[in-house]
C-alpha cells in the first residue's frame, strides 16, 4: 500500500527503467559463447481512472559452443512480473522459468 495513487505508479515506473536498463545485446566471446539480455513488455498502460498496469518479460539468453554436434546451444530463460496499481495499492505476481535450449549451426574459425 503506497500513499497515494501517484506514489503507486513512481513504484511501476522506477521498475520499468530498471527492467530496460537491463538489457544487453548479444556479444559473442573468442570461444564462441554467446550472452543476451531482452526485454518484452507493452509499457506502462493506464487501464482505468485510477488503475496502471505493467507487464513484462525478461529474457536471458546463453550460448554455447557443443562441438560433440558441431552446433551452438543456446539456452533460454526467463522472469515474467505483472505489476498493477488500482489505486494506492499494488498488486504483483510473477513466475520464472526456462524454455527447451535451440540449436544453430557452428562454423570453426580457421586457426
Amino acid at each position: 500500500m503506497f500513499a497515494s495513487h501517484r506514489a503507486c505508479v513512481s513504484e511501476i515506473e522506477r521498475q520499468y527503467a530498471d527492467d530496460q536498463r537491463r538489457i544487453a545485446e548479444k556479444t559473442v566471446e573468442a570461444d564462441g559463447s554467446s550472452r543476451e539480455t531482452s526485454l518484452e513488455t507493452s509499457g506502462i498502460e493506464r487501464t482505468g481512472t485510477n488503475d496502471v498496469r505493467y507487464q513484462a518479460t525478461i529474457w536471458y539468453h546463453h550460448g554455447r559452443v557443443r562441438t560433440d554436434l558441431g552446433k551452438i546451444e543456446t539456452s533460454h530463460s526467463f522472469e515474467t512480473r505483472l505489476q498493477e496499481c488500482k489505486g494506492a495499492m499494488l498488486h504483483m505476481s510473477g513466475e520464472t522459468g526456462y524454455t527447451l535450449s535451440t540449436f544453430e549451426p557452428w562454423k570453426k574459425s580457421a586457426p
